[in-house]
């Protein structure tokens, strides 16, 4: 029997693809692939067609439609009408559920137990084991989520500004940070500290949710929403410092949320997610020589660094070391396209790491928790891919 799509999704309907082709600028699809099927404009017009008559294609159609989509959001800055390719495939998604998404909802959800689980494992492949296809993709996903390999601290505090001021601050960890690396979240702890903060560790935070929400999984997702708020109200609606791209946008787009929102508290919410490097106020760091690599780059996530803080800090203390920053361009995470199409992953991936020309020995750092997984999984041989926490030792 045949199944046909839903209708079109909200606040899709009213508004009409120009084809101005601003969205094929910004697609990192497109550019790594240059094939338009898989940019915004096909999006749009296909679900055009959709709503306007609803059996015209089936299911299937849509439901490949929704699965290739890296959720980066750059559509929606670059479009005139503000049209996002990410609600609309997220929505899609939601209609047409799949094996993905359904995955995706029990490695998020139950990550504690399944992701240091996968990474012991992933350490006893033998050698030479799945060379190539997905299998060996497969693998070198999960191998990634071992600690970052070749990356020994070469940055540090030289003296603390004290912008703090007793201020009460929690670390909002993210779940790579809360599931494997506790010793961001710790770093995080110490620099805050440093800072001036009474610096809290918050242990009732979980997933932000956004990667959920991509994946067409909304009820999970304002699962996730509603535990968040919850513990960061319990905490008393600290600051929360934020390591993770990802995890920031997903945070601040809380608001947008039915959660039950108190008068002025969604305002109050905002004002507390901040970046962890826009925290430093006049804070001095210092490059280690002896241990830093030749060359450093760093990737900017597709969902920002709080400004650019990262990017910034980052220049402000490795000077002429840091050599490439990749505005623009996406490492290829995609989340849930991870599993529907990770060879559409790894070809942006490519394209990424191109651009970077990077040589083995150098680093390349980032500032996204599902960027360092995605860049540890493909960087060429001899190169190192980490968060820029990794390469900041934890101050005494």
């Amino acid at each position: 029997m045949t199944r046909h799509p839903a209708p079109l999704p909200e606040n899709q309907a009213e508004k009409q693809c120009m084809l101005c082709g601003r969205c094929l600028e910004v697609c990192p699809l497109f550019a790594a692939t240059r094939r338009e099927e898989l940019a915004p404009r096909s999006k749009f017009l296909l679900a055009q067609r959709l709503e306007a008559e609803p059996g015209a294609l089936r299911a299937v159609a849509a439901d490949k439609l929704a699965a290739l989509c890296l959720a980066c959001g750059r559509c929606e800055a670059a479009c005139p009408q503000g049209m996002c390719a990410p609600s609309l495939v997220a929505r899609l998604r939601a209609r047409h559920p799949g094996w993905q998404g359904w995955f995706w909802r029990q490695w998020i959800e139950k990550g504690a137990a399944l992701w240091p689980a996968a990474s012991a494992l992933s350490g006893l492949a033998p050698a030479g084991l799945m060379r190539k296809g997905r299998p060996a993709q497969a693998l070198a996903g999960l191998k990634a989520l071992r600690p970052a390999a070749g990356i020994a601290p070469w940055m540090r505090v030289a003296q603390f500004d004290k912008p703090g001021a007793g201020r009460k601050a929690v670390v909002f960890p993210g779940c790579l940070a809360r599931n494997l690396r506790q010793d961001w979240t710790d770093k995080a702890l110490a620099l805050l500290a440093g800072l001036g903060y009474a610096a809290a560790n918050e242990t009732g935070f979980t997933c932000c949710g956004c990667t959920l929400g991509h994946a067409g999984q909304p009820a999970a997702q304002a699962e996730m929403q509603r535990r968040n708020l919850d513990a960061w109200r319990r905490a008393g609606r600290p600051l929360v410092a934020v390591f993770c791209a990802t995890c920031r946008c997903g945070l601040r787009a809380y608001p947008d949320a039915d959660l039950g929102w108190e008068p002025g508290e969604a305002t109050a919410w905002l004002d507390a997610i901040q970046p962890l490097s826009g925290l430093f106020g006049d804070t001095a760091f210092e490059t280690m020589p002896d241990a830093a690599p030749p060359r450093v780059h760093y990737h900017t996530p597709c969902h920002g660094a709080g400004g650019g803080h990262d990017a910034a800090w980052l220049r402000s203390v490795a000077g002429n070391r840091l050599h490439t920053i990749s505005d623009g361009r996406c490492c290829g995470m995609g989340g849930v396209l991870q599993l529907a199409a990770p060879d559409l992953s790894r070809t942006v991936a490519g394209a990424l790491w191109e651009f970077f020309a990077a040589k083995p020995g150098e680093q390349v750092l980032t500032g996204c928790s599902g960027c360092v997984l995605q860049l540890a999984a493909t960087a060429p041989q001899g190169v190192a891919a980490a968060h820029w926490l990794d390469a900041l030792s934890t101050p005494t």
